[in-house]
């Protein structure tokens, strides 16, 4: 794309299409690759589903089975757009925050589940990925554990610790034979899954301080470009503890030499946090943004442009971005107004109202149209 930034709002600005009600939070949503299904990871320990495939996208029956937070899914991908998913991959990878890993159907909310582990960690799963080719699982949590899985039967394949601190976020190299995981501190591993051995770090400690006895921060979500050629380590530059206040960031690597090439900052201190990121076909990035109670942000920007495209703070505190695979729609995972902590004041009945996460649909304009 050569089109200058207007250009590039003009080809790509989307709308609000509606907003899913829940009545609880959820902490990530992704499209199923055939496109019918909307899934949601809650809070209630249910992955929640909707019909992608009707104008409306009704909430059909949940997955069950988990028993605290669903913190993360995976799903299998397309290898390309000529090839449908297999019906024996219409299947959901899902971790909680008791360290269960869970393999189901997502389309027969009543099979009973492919395989389950409910001790894959000690304690809470903070990532779940698929590898490229859809043959292996990779897991990582707060115990400081790396573990890679078969996505077939749920066997345990090889495992990498991280000893200082717990690992945030994990992802496969683009060939299949390595993986990399983010930690609190800011770096990013990469082992080699034939030998087992740890082959480099990248640095993305401006990611991370401790400051006001707290840890802040971290490699908290990565992701490769379309060509495999750049690393993405996204999280926060931070302030100060506390109230955590940093700028939203981007960290752009080389893949082949592993340097650092580029800094985004996507937002100013009180949006603190990049949670979610996602490339469009046409070559820009997609992210989400979270900070202070009510800050949230979404962000289209090509990488090699010094300003985003388009962005909008309509939603509060944004913590997932899923693109539907027609390229047509995507949707945000955002939290509702109004919302806060300790402090809250109660309900004329009395009760304590919790938050939830409204999920809002957004349609992209055809840009050949």
């Amino acid at each position: 794309m050569n089109d200058d930034l207007a250009s590039l709002k003009t080809r790509f600005e989307p709308k609000e299409a509606k907003q899913l009600k829940l009545d609880r939070q959820m902490n990530a949503a992704r499209f199923t690759a055939c496109g019918k299904y909307l899934l949601a990871a809650g809070h209630d320990g249910l992955v929640r589903r909707f019909d992608a495939a009707a104008d409306e996208m009704p909430e059909l029956k949940p997955l069950v089975g988990h028993g605290g937070w669903v913190q993360a899914l995976a799903l299998p991908k397309k290898r390309d757009e000529a090839q449908a998913v297999d019906p024996a991959e219409d299947v959901v990878y899902s971790v909680d925050s008791w360290g269960q890993l869970r393999c189901g159907s997502f389309v027969d909310e009543a099979a009973a589940p492919r395989w389950v582990n409910k001790t894959a960690h000690d304690g809470w799963i903070l990532d779940v990925t698929l590898s490229p080719n859809g043959k292996l699982l990779a897991t990582c949590g707060i115990d400081r554990a790396v573990r890679v899985w078969s996505a077939a039967d749920g066997s345990k394949l090889h495992e990498f610790s991280v000893p200082e601190c717990e690992t945030l976020s994990v992802i496969f190299a683009p060939d299949d034979g390595s993986v990399l995981a983010g930690d609190l501190s800011g770096k990013v591993r990469q082992w080699e899954l034939a030998s087992g051995k740890l082959t480099r770090e990248f640095d993305a400690t401006s990611l991370h301080k401790a400051d006001r006895l707290q840890e802040i921060g971290g490699a908290r979500h990565l992701l490769f470009n379309p060509d495999g050629t750049k690393l993405l380590c996204a999280g926060t530059k931070p302030k100060n503890g506390g109230n955590v206040q940093g700028l939203p960031t981007v960290l752009v690597f080389d893949w082949t030499s592993g340097q650092l090439e580029k800094s985004i900052e996507l937002g100013k201190e009180g949006d603190v946090y990049v949670t979610d990121l996602a490339f469009h076909p046409a070559g820009f990035l997609m992210a989400t943004v979270s900070g202070n109670p009510g800050a949230g942000k979404l962000v289209f920007r090509r990488l090699e442009d010094d300003a985003a495209f388009f962005e909008t703070t309509k939603m509060p505190n944004c913590h997932s971005l899923t693109l539907h695979p027609s390229h047509q729609k995507f949707a945000v995972v955002a939290t509702n107004g109004g919302s806060n902590g300790n402090g809250r004041n109660l309900a004329k009945d009395g009760s304590y109202p919790g938050n939830f996460s409204p999920i809002h649909v957004w349609t992209l304009p055809d840009p050949v149209a």
